[in-house]
């Protein structure tokens, strides 16, 4: 029994996938303590780091030199995002503060006020206003340009999230139990409708004209929708379903695919046609993120200490010493940026 116990452990060793394992990064950019978010500039010359003890940071992308540090010993930063061009922060606390600060020195140029825990922070396109959203379910409009609150929403319950509409004509939010609140960018008018399916929604994303709706929940459903914007189609006209609760879900750059992981190990890559998984990628804990490349050939995925470089088939793991909470490509695919509750953001050679 003993034997035959072992040949079968020896068999499924080869059905996985040998993973080759990275430690050396090419920059490693050590913090106090754990990184929140962390970003390329437009240029790649710079990263930028936000951590929990409050402290924002700015290093070189070429030797890893730290050349600004501000806002320390604040309240923890959520998110933090390059603006204005490169030459501003707009940061989040989970106070409830979002503020916009100088890239060169760290001064504060605007500082709003929200209550509750942001769980949105948005840029619109041509970077003169963000859209904010607390899970208290209070929203604004802020204008990065100079300083005004030029909407403000309120969610009848707490939300899940937040977003832009496709045109940025509408602020969107989300309760867990499915129900959908927009409102008017101009005028303020808010209305409301529900997802047909019952279930602890997650989250959503519109596709690019608005017309079909991804949704994923906690008992693994990933579902895509038809709306019209006032409503969602009675069925779902396409989903796919993993083992445990989904972390998120994606849409691919042509909208003939979706990219969702979850508590069940696995990233899936199936067809919104027929919702076949064309790829599975299984890891050896619950997945925390993942990311396509730019031509959608390579995926970025993390989960527990390592991040994952698949390409084909084979893995390759970049190696943390603690959960990785984030990464990301760099413009053309060659270098990834990685980041970690063990106080570093890493840049690896891809």
């Amino acid at each position: 029994m003993f034997r035959v116990l072992m040949i079968l452990l020896a068999a499924a060793a080869l059905m996985i996938p040998t993973a080759a394992q990275s430690t050396e990064a090419e920059l490693t950019l050590e913090h106090s303590s754990s990184v929140r978010a962390a970003s390329w500039d437009a240029a790649e010359t710079r990263i930028l780091t936000a951590e929990g003890n409050g402290s924002i940071h700015i290093w070189s992308a070429e030797d890893g030199e730290r050349l600004l540090t501000y806002h320390e010993d604040g309240s923890a930063v959520t998110q933090a995002h390059w603006a204005l061009a490169d030459t501003a922060i707009l940061s989040a606390e989970e106070s409830g503060a979002v503020l916009l600060s100088d890239a060169a020195d760290g001064r504060i140029i605007y500082r709003w006020e929200l209550a509750g825990l942001p769980l949105a922070l948005a840029l619109s396109r041509d970077e003169t206003t963000a859209l904010v959203f607390t899970r208290a379910g209070v929203g604004a409009i802020l204008s990065l340009e100079d300083g005004e609150m030029m909407r403000r929403f309120e969610a009848p319950v707490e939300i899940g999230g937040a977003a832009w509409s496709a045109d940025e004509t509408e602020a969107r939010a989300w309760s867990e139990a499915g129900r959908i609140y927009a409102w008017d960018v101009e005028t303020g008018e808010e209305r409301n409708y529900s997802l047909p399916q019952r279930g602890m929604l997650l989250g959503l994303q519109w596709n690019a004209d608005d017309t079909r709706l991804l949704a994923w929940f906690t008992n693994g459903g990933v579902q895509v929708y038809e709306t019209d914007g006032d409503s969602v189609g009675g069925r779902a006209i396409s989903g796919m379903r993993h083992h445990s609760f989904v972390k998120r879900a994606v849409w691919s750059r042509d909208e003939s695919m979706i990219m969702s992981w979850a508590g069940d190990d696995t990233v899936h890559i199936w067809a919104v046609d027929g919702a076949q998984s064309q790829r599975v990628y299984r890891h050896d804990d619950w997945v925390i993120g993942a990311r396509w490349d730019d031509l959608e050939k390579r995926v970025l995925s993390w989960s527990h200490i390592y991040v994952y470089l698949w390409d084909e088939e084979s893995p390759r793991r970049l190696r943390h010493r603690n959960l990785v909470t984030g990464a990301a490509w760099n413009s053309d695919g060659t270098r990834i940026l990685s980041w970690s509750w063990d106080g570093a953001a890493r840049v690896w050679r891809a």
